[in-house]
């Protein structure tokens, strides 16, 4: 090759491909990460050109960055696109070996079966969220399970570049994965997600919950790795006991795989104790939601990050978190309870609101929240800048330089 022949090469724009599976659904926290870490990265790397590969079309939430000249969407059809991880292991090598991208970046945990062996050198990034199939197996779905144990290894091996959510994925996929050699673990790397609010305007829910004036606020999936139920019981007992009547308690999120918990929220029942569901807030939805909580309450039983956490944070809003490893790493001043403990959460609410009665009083404010998130004693530490999409994606973009430099 001579040298005018290299400098050419050289110059190309990066093709990077995408699994943009992720957004073809509303309200998930994988979807808002990937969406808002993209557009960013449209910004940061301006000469690289991005094919989104997806067995489903985009959300229309979603939708705003297909207007950029340099973005493709590659919507695939046929039989193995009825399903996810068949279309991943069945169609992506082929795909990729097609377009000769630069780079493949897998969004969602997960390459196809033997990746190096079947597409032509195309180096791979992906995300490695969290290690539940490890760490709290009883809350997944017995196939996922199964799946997560026979492929993360050999996924993990495969990548050139594992982009690690947090420092608890890390440090569990160094502790709890003895298999994965050391070779691997040094490809890790922690990106944090940015954990910005979308830029929207507060709108209050059309459902009884815009009527409220204050409340205690979950957010996240109906799932048993979010563990809402024992929340829930831990808030109908603080009814119960508590000196003053506390305020509602509001879960918002997808409905997921926790079908008795669905059951117990949609049924309409639990609304006259003060417990109310919303399902798929919009971003101007969930803004309100922040604004006009008391407090977050997240009793998870394992994540590999806490959006939520940071979101409430964000706003000035104190937290009730699940005593696990990755809401110690991000949660600051917030106050941690045993996630399965049920008196636990009772005692935490009952406290907590007393402590928020006496805030109140020493304020003498009109709105409970705003006298809690200016007492210092609660109000949450926020970095604006480190959690802004706009860092996180710039330390991104030097984990993909790593991998093309």
């Amino acid at each position: 090759m001579t040298a005018a022949s290299i400098s050419a090469a050289s110059e190309r724009p990066h093709l990077i491909a995408v699994d943009a599976r992720p957004r073809a659904f509303p309200a998930t926290g994988n979807a808002t990460y990937l969406h808002r870490m993209l557009r960013e990265l449209l910004t940061l790397r301006p000469g690289a050109d991005w094919l989104f590969l997806t067995h489903r079309g985009l959300h229309p939430t979603f939708a705003d960055v297909l207007s950029h000249p340099r973005v493709e969407l590659h919507v695939d059809s046929g039989l193995l696109a009825k399903a996810g991880p068949l279309w991943m292991h069945g169609r992506v090598p082929a795909l990729l070996r097609e377009q000769k991208p630069d780079l493949f970046w897998g969004t969602l945990a997960m390459l196809p079966l033997n990746y190096r062996q079947r597409v032509n050198g195309v180096p791979a990034i992906f995300n490695f969220h969290d290690l539940t199939s490890v760490r709290a197996p009883e809350t997944m779905p017995l196939w996922k399970r199964w799946q997560h144990k026979a492929l993360d290894h050999r996924t993990l091996a495969q990548a050139e570049r594992v982009i690690c959510l947090s420092e608890t994925t890390r440090d569990d996929i160094q502790k709890h994965m003895p298999q994965v050699p050391t070779v691997v673990k040094n490809r890790l790397r922690v990106v944090y997600p940015g954990a910005e609010l979308a830029p929207a305007e507060a709108t209050p829910p059309a459902s009884p919950v815009g009527a409220l004036r204050d409340f205690i606020l979950c957010v996240g999936t109906l799932e048993p790795r979010k563990n809402q139920a024992t929340l829930l019981d831990g808030y109908l007992q603080a009814r119960q006991i508590a000196e003053s009547e506390l305020p509602a308690l509001v879960f918002v999120g997808r409905r997921g795989w926790d079908e008795a918990l669905v059951r117990r929220l949609t049924s309409g029942e639990l609304e006259s104790q003060g417990v109310h569901y919303l399902e798929n807030a919009g971003d101007g939805e969930l803004r309100w939601c922040y604004q006009k909580t008391s407090c977050v309450a997240l009793p998870s039983l394992h994540e590999g990050f806490g959006l939520p956490v940071i979101e409430a944070h964000q706003l000035g809003r104190p937290t009730i978190l699940a005593d696990i490893p990755i809401f110690r790493e991000v949660g600051g001043k917030s106050r941690f309870v045993p996630p399965r403990s049920v008196a636990g959460w009772t005692q935490a609410l009952v406290e907590f609101f007393e402590e928020f009665g006496r805030e109140c009083k020493r304020a003498e404010a009109v709105e409970a929240g705003t006298a809690l998130a200016a007492a210092s004693s609660t109000a949450p530490e926020f970095d604006a800048e480190y959690w802004s999409h706009r860092e996180r994606a710039r330390v991104l973009s030097d984990v993909i330089d790593e991998v093309l430099g």
